[in-house]
């Protein structure tokens, strides 16, 4: 999947939600990537079910970074059949006594909240979850600072 924006590499690291669940987001050579999974040492969760019936595991998805119409920064990952969906986005926030509001580029991952929504895919229309169940409750995530990575000054590239 491919992106038109930068996600900072400050932003990298892994996210947690009160629930436990785990999102760690990473850079390679030419794109970012996300894992999600239940918990530490915990195996990842698998996608919807594609078209041809199999899952993948939501590891080391390639993400694409976008800035929606409000100013708003996302990572999108494909959590099914890529360019048919599920999509699982993380959206970029600061919050601030309960208001939420789009985070700028240079706000460190520590005052970051990463709020995860889900899109429909095109052949989830009679499912309540939209094949993401491992998705629900919604919940923000906040930076691991144990787990957390120290990247490189500057930022990363979401396009592959």
């Amino acid at each position: 999947m491919s992106g038109s924006v930068d996600w900072p590499a400050s932003w990298l690291g892994t996210w947690v939600a009160p629930d436990g669940k785990m999102v760690t987001i990473e850079q390679d050579s030419d794109a970012v990537l996300v894992t999600v999974r239940p918990g530490v040492g915990q195996a990842a969760y698998t996608s919807a079910s594609m078209l041809d019936g199999s899952t993948k595991p939501i590891e080391r998805i390639a993400a694409a970074c976008h800035i929606d119409q409000h100013g708003l920064r996302y990572l999108e990952v494909e959590a099914g059949t890529p360019e048919l969906g599920p999509t699982y986005r993380l959206h970029a926030v600061i919050d601030t006594g309960g208001q939420r509001r789009p985070a700028a580029y240079d706000v460190p991952g520590d005052q970051l909240v990463l709020v995860p929504n889900t899109l429909i895919g095109l052949y989830d229309d009679f499912e309540d979850d939209l094949g993401v169940w491992w998705a629900y409750p919604l919940l923000p995530l906040q930076r691991h600072l144990t787990a957390r990575t120290t990247p490189a000054a500057g930022c990363v590239s979401a396009t592959p």
